[in-house]
């Protein structure tokens, strides 16, 4: 089998598959095998119970609705400007923040690269819906979980 197909079988063998997700007025993909969870009416988790990788979203109506630039601009502010990079994410503003850091016990001896971990965070509005993503799993898994990300962040819509 060439590294094509075999990348091709895998994509379409359901080991990370995308369905599609409603909540709170935006529309987006999830992974299909991951253990869904809701916590509250305004969130959902999925978890990777194998490699540890977690998506959450919250979404929240905006009150009062103002410009969707003025909206992202006002949660990146509470959320520290540092490090956000803004993009369009379902022809709306958005903002992307992308930080790595390391998971587990023991101090410096415990920062090795099977402990380090990638977080990806996300808000977006429209003006009439906010919301928050995070993606987070084992940077060593970028190969994996990056294709993944881009998926999820490239079906991001919001609702009528």
């Amino acid at each position: 089998m060439t590294a094509l197909a075999l990348t091709l079988a895998l994509a379409l063998g359901g080991a990370d598959s995308l369905a599609k997700q409603t909540l709170g007025g935006l529309t987006f993909k999830a992974p299909t095998q991951w253990e869904k969870t809701q916590p509250d009416d305004h969130s959902l988790t999925w978890a990777d119970s194998s490699s540890g990788a977690e998506l959450a979203v919250t979404v929240f109506p905006v009150d009062p609705q103002r410009p969707a630039k003025t909206c992202v601009n006002q949660m990146v502010e509470a959320l520290g400007t540092e490090g956000f990079t803004a993009l369009t994410l379902g022809a709306q503003p958005a903002s992307k923040k992308v930080t790595t850091d390391f998971v587990g016990e023991g101090g410096e001896e415990a920062k090795t690269d099977a402990n380090k971990v990638t977080t990806t965070s996300i808000v977006g509005c429209n003006g009439k819906t906010k919301w928050v993503m995070t993606w987070t799993s084992k940077t060593a898994q970028g190969a994996r979980f990056g294709p993944i990300l881009k998926r999820v962040m490239d079906s991001i819509g919001y609702g009528k």
